[in-house]
């Protein structure tokens, strides 16, 4: 008998036989099922490999929509971990806090941190990423139930941290699922749904702050990216639906799209506006010139006479006291210096409390500018913003606070014109590795000055700095021409000059050096290494004892101790010194007279603009415009004629 027709063999082919069959019917049953079925889903494939490529390609799709959310909150902040950072529940809570200054809105996010108004690449980036996260929770919804997109939901609203937008996707997703909106044409139950999310991009780009200051048409393209973001949701979900139509709604669908839209928006992100643009922006944001954060002007002493109100209250221990009365009190008092003695004592005491908090407060600030630069420096040594990080980390070094103008006004004010000589190897690195950045130019000035000032500083040195920034940048040199425009798409989207928003006007900062540089080549003493000229620069004009420091050192001069042509310049400065405006102005014109009747005095040009910038302030335009006029004629190759000319221009259109 043969081997294969043995009782046993024909048993077990007739079982397999069987099996196969039955396998076969249940396919088909499946299939007929599924066309029957109103709501297709990957959950009607009930078999075992079906389930677990499901599960396996949901959790896939997930842990890809949580790397987008994490992207979404780096884009705005710069965090990797979003759950486990300090003040996290903090900022969360806070979206929904109405009675907050600054509400957050996607407007908002295409102003800070990166700029599209500068980076216009982040106009795509913030699309795609705002379309994948409002398409893929509605698209899970539809092929694996709204439970199961619940998921993705949490992950909108607290890794990406857009609770308004997951509030509003629940309501889709619901809207996905619900029985009365179930077509057979599914992209149809796919664009009713995604209705709700109109409502949302229309409050959430409403009432923003950071975008008050745009003209309107400036503003009407920062809603460009989020139509552009409903539109290729849109599209997503076209995409999608089809290939889960072609392969009869089994389990992949989503997944290879889900990784297209997680990796291009990161890919576009790296390749063409790099990690280091984000972290520029936030210290630029913090510590540039147009900070809202940091070393901030014309703000009062709140905060500081907050904390003294708060250590008097503990002092005087009256149940009766408040905090704001106690603050009041404080306020009061710094406000009316009466006569009293008492009270001037007691004004005395505060002030100097005032200013001991507000001067730790500020050393904070600068030391934290300065860890933020060189953190930013040592993370990306190739970044095009190293020149611009040099420069915000030497001028936070060169911030002081006006201390005078804060007695007055009880207001604080800063001031960088006086530099600090911590600050020179910062400008020194930004002068050396970046002469073409524009703001070498602030580096050289900078320069000249500390170098004129420190005792062993070359003055001849100084000069040469100041004229190379004469060369560099002076109106008319290739320094200052605007970059060629490029055309097309690739110049839409090519990122702005570096050092457009730190304020830096290259050929304003070549004017001073020219004026720096007549003071310094007409009042030379290399016999006494330039004494006199360094004393002068020792001076800080902010300071109380200014005037009495040119006194000294005027009376140095003409006691012969120093032998400086500096007499006249000191005797101008003494003069604009005058806090009145009309004591200014008589001494202005008393130092005119007195300088036009010395022979060869370099300091009568400046005192002529000085006289006719003074009385344009006063609104005597006609009188100015003479001043002007004689500066010209008397003295027209000096620094100052060029700007007496313009203003001439500027008060003739004022007629």
């Amino acid at each position: 008998m043969a081997k294969d027709s043995h009782p046993a063999n024909e048993f077990a082919a007739g079982v397999r036989r069987s099996v196969r069959l039955a396998r076969r019917n249940r396919r088909h049953d499946e299939e007929k099922e599924l066309r029957a079925y109103p709501i297709r889903d990957v959950w009607q494939w009930k078999g075992r490999k079906y389930r677990i490529r499901s599960i396996v390609l949901l959790l896939f799709n997930a842990i890809l929509f949580a790397g987008l959310g994490v992207f979404a909150f780096w884009l705005r902040t710069g965090i990797y971990t979003p759950l486990f950072e300090r003040g996290y529940w903090d900022h969360w809570m806070g979206m929904f806090d109405w009675t907050r200054e600054h509400q957050n809105t996607l407007i908002d996010f295409l102003i800070y941190p990166i700029p599209v108004s500068q980076v216009p690449m982040m106009m795509i980036i913030s699309a795609l990423v705002m379309a994948s996260l409002t398409a893929i929770p509605i698209l899970v919804s539809l092929l694996y139930r709204f439970r199961f997109s619940l998921i993705f939901i949490f992950i909108v609203g607290f890794v990406a941290v857009l609770p308004w937008l997951a509030i509003m996707l629940t309501l889709c997703c619901a809207l996905a699922r619900w029985w009365r909106l179930q077509y057979s044409f599914r992209y149809a139950t796919a664009v009713v749904a995604m209705l709700p999310l109109l409502l949302y991009y229309t409050f959430a780009t409403r009432n923003t702050l950071l975008s008050s200051h745009l003209p309107p048409m400036e503003l009407a393209k920062l809603y460009v990216p989020w139509v552009m973001a409903f539109v290729a949701s849109c599209a997503v979900m076209a995409i999608v639906l089809t290939i889960a139509r072609i392969v009869n709604y089994r389990p992949g669908a989503i997944a290879p799209l889900m990784a297209i839209l997680f990796a291009t928006p990161v890919i576009l992100f790296e390749a063409e506006v790099g990690r280091d643009e984000l972290y520029y922006r936030m210290l630029e944001y913090r510590f540039g010139p147009t900070s809202k954060v940091h070393f901030v002007d014309n703000v009062d002493a709140t905060p500081a006479i907050r904390q003294i109100a708060l250590t008097r209250l503990e002092e005087i221990k009256d149940p009766r006291a408040t905090l704001d009365s106690v603050m009041e009190q404080v306020r009061l008092a710094l406000v009316f210096q009466l006569a009293p003695m008492q009270v001037r004592a007691e004004y005395a005491r505060l002030v100097e409390q005032v200013a001991l908090e507000h001067s730790a407060a500020f050393a904070e600030e600068q030391a934290e500018a300065q860890r933020m630069a060189e953190r930013f420096r040592i993370r990306f040594p190739h970044s095009r913003y190293l020149p611009n990080a040099l420069y915000i980390e030497g001028r936070a070094i060169d911030l002081r606070v006006d201390r005078e103008f804060f007695l007055k006004n009880l207001m604080i004010r800063h001031y960088q014109d006086f530099p600090n000589m911590a600050s020179r190897p910062i400008w020194r690195e930004l002068y050396l590795r970046f002469p073409d950045s524009p703001l070498a130019s602030v580096a050289g000035l900078r320069l000249a000055i500390l170098t004129t000032r420190a005792p062993e500083g070359s003055v001849d040195e100084a000069i040469n700095l100041l004229d190379h920034v004469i060369e560099r940048w002076s109106e008319g040199t290739g320094g200052t021409k605007p970059p060629e425009d490029v055309g097309g798409l690739r110049g839409f989207f090519a990122k702005r000059p570096a050092s457009d928003r730190l304020d830096v006007d290259p050929i304003s900062i070549a004017q001073q050096a020219r004026e720096l540089r007549h003071l310094l080549v007409n009042n030379r003493d290399p016999e006494q290494n330039d004494r006199a000229l360094k004393e002068l620069f020792s001076f800080n004009p902010m300071s109380p004892y200014f005037t009495r420091n040119l006194r000294n050192l005027l009376a140095a001069i003409q006691r012969g101790d120093l032998r400086s042509q500096l007499d006249d310049n000191i005797e101008l400065r003494i003069a604009l010194a005058e806090p009145s405006r009309s004591l200014r102005i008589a001494a202005i014109e008393k130092c005119v007279e007195k300088l036009a009747r010395r022979e060869n005095s370099d300091a009568l040009p400046r005192a002529l603009y000085e006289l006719g910038n003074a009385y344009q302030f006063d609104n005597r335009l006609d009188d100015a415009r003479l001043v002007y006029r004689k500066l010209l004629e008397q003295f027209p190759k000096t620094p100052w004629a060029q700007e007496a000319e313009r203003r001439i221009a500027v008060l003739g259109m004022a007629r």
